[in-house]
């Protein structure tokens, strides 16, 4: 079953952290992250929100583990939201 990521952040740069790390370095890329079917990205207000469809849950919680939440606390503080849900492909049909 295929899952949904949303990611909604503020844009942080490489030099505001001890990671040297930007919000989108912590967001999936397609072909680099396993399991990423898509990702859309949109920034608003200096906010990004990131939409993403992964194979499946295991794929989506190899990303997101307890590494990235981490680095989120430190790059965002709890100045982030994430929600991860699975699709339920049935309805669409």
């Amino acid at each position: 079953m295929r899952h949904l990521a949303i990611l909604e952040c503020p844009v942080i740069f490489s030099g505001e952290n001890t990671y040297s790390m930007t919000s989108i370095d912590m967001c999936p890329s397609v072909g680099i992250a396993r399991g990423l079917v898509s990702r859309h990205v949109k920034v608003v207000d200096a906010r990004i929100i990131v939409v993403c469809i992964w194979e499946d849950q295991v794929s989506s919680l190899l990303f997101f583990n307890a590494d990235w939440y981490e680095k989120a606390g430190v790059l965002w503080g709890d100045r982030y939201q994430l929600r991860l849900d699975a699709i339920d492909e049935s309805v669409g049909a």
